[in-house]
């Protein structure tokens, strides 16, 4: 039982445990192929000579991981401004919703179902078929429709003069925001690589998450002035533009990046002699069959006998459609998400992961309401100033989150003799339970009493960051444990968000004008508790659990 967690009996080695000196797969990759077979593999070059390509490119100039580091950077800057947007629309009326309300005559409860409800409903049931479409017939017509739907459906809102038409607009912008939210992280990097390599991909994933978050940060400290003093419809506007902009470059400079790549050979062909010791060598194969990046030597002298069609023009870039990238059935794909709902990993991802995520979008929704009560009286552009601290700490927890989870990880390996357990790194929920649960308290008890509006302030921008800090160490760990699934695990997770979220707004601003603010703040403080508590057994359960999985390949479509 190494530091708490119980040790599995059915298999010699449970993928995801690890040498401490294996953990970082470039320094793997020699240690496995050994130096006469590991100078055959393609390096990186200028300071970055030294390290091994993973995943190795073919010869293909057309392969993404070949593509010139200008061609690289124009589709990734251009990506991450969208993923911005993307952030910024979901919250982009909060700071007006009391005025919003007056203006249509009707409940702030109807306005948060109706503007952000929807969204957030149509967020969650198009992850699924955008998914699909994404992984039969490539990224790019999926990214270029998401681009076309945010631009006119945010002119759609703009000229809106009714609640229903404002709706509908919110519901088709929703659906364009699930491929910005679920299709970027496989587009930088995922095991056979779209675009980028595993050592060039933390940086850009690390972007990825703050744009996000400052885009849901920074909508509601502008459009609160925009709400205040010209009108909810120039938040639309205004973003349009945007996103006619974010169109331009996604027509000119997002090419297709998806690849059908050689599948990788199987383990068995990168162990070294029967002489070497058997159990090193039993981990080395199982850490690389669960990467699936490595490719043997032999692969690349076979991949260089291969004809290779010429490098695309920029002109054939522009195609929408080049071809189909999936060969199981449409409703293969399509199903390939629900197995993942049975998973105890995915359902406790699901509680830390996903609901506390939704008690802060429920929080968000509730803003308005919270502060233009007594005895702040905040105006629209006011309650817009409030993210200000939460983009503060979103940022801290974006630099922090990163260095902390990978000391947790090599930390507790060390005191465990060298060996790495992904559990290790649920350490990262600890001061998320305790910034998120005494935050919730706190806040409401210090609104309670007529304290001063720094107070809740700053408590929401503590939050956020223990929301940030235990994000990292939970998402880390269901990577590990569903290596080559992710997408499918997050589709589920996300789905279940979204839909609790939805219901949510329908109550929640009512819920606080009847119950009041600190009982309201006092029952998410509890949720949060309640969601967060079953990481005890996870930890020390979770070695079995990734046993049983991996155990179970068929049920989990790994095979």
């Amino acid at each position: 039982m190494p530091l708490g967690i119980l040790e599995d009996y059915k298999l010699a080695h449970v993928p995801g445990t690890s040498l401490i000196n294996e953990l970082d797969p470039l320094k793997q990759a020699s240690a496995e192929l050994g130096e006469a077979q590991s100078s055959k593999l393609k390096m990186g070059t200028g300071r970055n000579s030294h390290i091994i390509l993973i995943p190795q490119p073919s010869d293909d100039p057309n392969d993404p991981l070949n593509w010139p580091r200008w061609k690289k950077e124009l589709l990734f800057w251009p990506m991450i401004f969208a993923t911005g947007l993307v952030g910024a629309i979901g919250p982009l009326l909060t700071p007006g919703f009391v005025q919003i309300a007056e203006q249509f005559d009707v409940s702030v409860d109807r306005i948060s179902s109706s503007v952000n409800g929807a969204l957030i409903v149509a967020i969650g049931v198009a992850m699924f078929p955008m998914a699909t479409i994404a992984q039969k017939y490539g990224r790019r017509p999926v990214f270029l429709f998401a681009a076309v739907a945010e631009f006119a459906t945010s002119i759609w809102a703009a000229l809106s003069q009714d609640l229903n038409s404002l709706t509908a607009a919110r519901v088709l912008q929703g659906v364009g925001m699930a491929p910005l939210e679920g299709l970027v992280t496989a587009t930088i990097g995922e095991l056979s690589g779209d675009i980028f390599f595993v050592h060039e991909r933390g940086f850009r994933l690390a972007l990825w998450v703050f744009s996000l978050s400052a885009g849901i940060a920074v909508a509601p400290i502008a459009n609160g002035a925009l709400i205040q003093h010209i009108g909810w419809q120039w938040c639309f506007w205004i973003i349009a533009i945007l996103f006619g902009i974010s169109l331009v470059f996604m027509i000119l400079t997002f090419p297709e990046t998806s690849y059908k790549r050689e599948a990788p050979p199987p383990a068995a062909m990168l162990a070294e002699p029967e002489s070497d010791d058997a159990e090193k060598r039993d981990i080395r194969e199982l850490e690389v069959s669960s990467t699936d990046e490595l490719p043997a030597p032999t692969l690349s002298r076979s991949a260089a006998a291969r004809t290779y069609a010429p490098r695309r023009t920029w002109l054939q870039d522009l195609r929408i459609f080049t071809g189909s990238y999936d060969d199981l059935p449409w409703w293969k794909t399509m199903l390939r998400p629900l197995p993942f709902f049975l998973s105890p990993v995915v359902i406790w991802g699901t509680l830390a992961y996903g609901f506390t995520t939704a008690w802060l979008v429920v929080l968000s929704v509730t803003e308005s309401l919270i502060f233009s009560l007594p005895p702040y009286y905040f105006d629209s552009q006011s309650v817009g100033l409030v993210s200000i601290g939460s983009l503060i700490t979103g940022i801290l927890g974006v630099l922090i989150s990163g260095p902390f989870c990978d000391w947790c990880a090599t930390g507790m390996s060390k005191l465990n003799g060298g060996v790495y357990e992904p559990e290790f790194r649920m350490l990262l929920v600890i001061p998320m339970l305790v910034l998120e649960v005494i935050g919730y308290v706190v806040w409401g008890a210090i609104q309670n009493q007529g304290g001063p509006w720094i107070g809740p302030v700053v408590l929401f921008a503590i939050i956020n960051f223990g929301q940030a800090l235990g994000m990292t160490g939970i998402v880390t760990y269901v990577v590990d444990a569903h290596r080559g699934h992710v997408p499918e695990a997050f589709a589920v997770i996300k789905f279940i968000t979204n839909m609790l979220t939805f219901a949510c707004t329908y109550f929640v601003n009512s819920w606080v004008e009847t119950q009041g603010i600190f009982n309201t703040l006092a029952t998410l403080s509890g949720l949060t508790a309640v969601c967060l508590v079953g990481t005890l057994p996870m930890y020390i359960y979770g070695k079995r659990v990734r046993s049983w999985i991996h155990r179970h390949p068929k049920l989990f479509l790994r095979e």
